[in-house]
């Protein structure tokens, strides 16, 4: 037992040591450089745009399928980067290690105004031109900016994922069978 604990206390350790050594980057090279000030603007202005162009009546609805973009993004993304697929530089809280911008603005925001038009279209249709524009024009733009690095990743193995995304979100923004409080 003591052993065990000893190899949990050093991992501890060093993944403090790591956290220390990112916060520090950040400090040093992040923070108000404008890759930092892009993905604030970024931020600032997807709410601004979301709130502007939503159909008032559907907020509520709309919020829910966002708030299940943005956690299953933010999960998915978890998961990249801990198995050394991808890794994103400039990141606007150092506290994560997914782009907060991308995951919890960019990618729910486009998503719940996407389905906000033409909303009798394919939803198939709709999901591969939105899974195509984010893996194609989306993630080639962020890594042309040095925001997004990928590792051991393609931009085509994002589009059947955003495919799925965006399906999902769809049939999450149809539900209506919440119970009165």
């Amino acid at each position: 037992m003591a052993n065990k604990t000893s190899i949990y206390n050093n991992y501890f350790k060093k993944q403090n040591d790591l956290n220390d050594e990112k916060l520090h980057i950040w400090l040093d090279y992040t923070v108000f450089s404008w890759r930092w000030w892009l993905g604030v603007f970024m931020i600032g202005c997807l709410t601004v745009i979301w709130l502007k162009f939503r159909k008032k009546e559907s907020t509520d609805r709309l919020l829910y399928t966002g708030f299940f973009v943005a956690i299953l993004a933010s999960f998915l993304d978890m998961i990249g980067d801990f198995l050394g697929l991808w890794d994103y530089r400039y990141e606007v809280f150092p506290l994560t290690h997914n782009y907060f911008p991308w995951d919890i603005f960019l990618l729910p925001i486009s998503i719940m105004i996407t389905l906000q038009i033409k909303p009798n279209m394919n939803l198939f249709i709709k999901g591969i031109i939105y899974a195509g524009v984010s893996s194609f024009i989306g993630l080639p733009l962020l890594t042309w900016l040095d925001i997004y690095k990928p590792i051991k990743w393609e931009y085509i193995y994002s589009f059947p994922i955003l495919v799925i995304i965006y399906l999902a979100a769809h049939y999450i923004s149809l539900r209506n069978q919440f119970e009165k409080v």
